[in-house]
């Protein structure tokens, strides 16, 4: 089973990964059949080449992760809060609560984001 350090470290792996637009390391912190809710209540993404085309869109409008709260482990889910950012171009941000299920392994089988339109500052 993955230890509380462990789900910390791909935590901020995602953080560090989603920032640099690094696809090939955003994947790896996924199983190959993971879900993806982003935001919750809008159609699941499912496997890694649905994964990998969400990714590509939220990368290319330049975005950056910054964390804004700890970490919260319980059980086999991670819980953190961040503001997602936009760099270049029109300034916008969101304030996000995302919701890790990881496997025995440490990886994530399940995201979930939860945000709104509440969430969102443009300017």
């Amino acid at each position: 089973m993955a230890s509380l350090e462990d789900k910390k470290r791909a935590v901020a792996r995602y953080i560090e990964t989603v920032s640099a637009g690094d696809l090939d390391g955003i994947l790896s912190l996924y199983t190959e059949d993971a879900t993806l809710e982003d935001p919750v209540g809008s159609a699941p993404v499912v496997g890694h080449a649905a994964i990998r085309a969400f990714y590509e869109r939220a990368t290319k409008m330049g975005i950056r992760l910054e964390p804004t709260g700890p970490v919260r482990i319980a059980g086999d889910e991670a819980a953190f809060p961040f503001r997602v950012s936009t760099v270049g171009g029109p300034k916008m941000t969101i304030d996000v609560i995302d919701v890790f299920r990881f496997d025995e392994a440490g990886k994530v089988v399940s995201m979930r984001a939860y945000w709104g339109k509440e969430n969102m500052k443009m300017g």
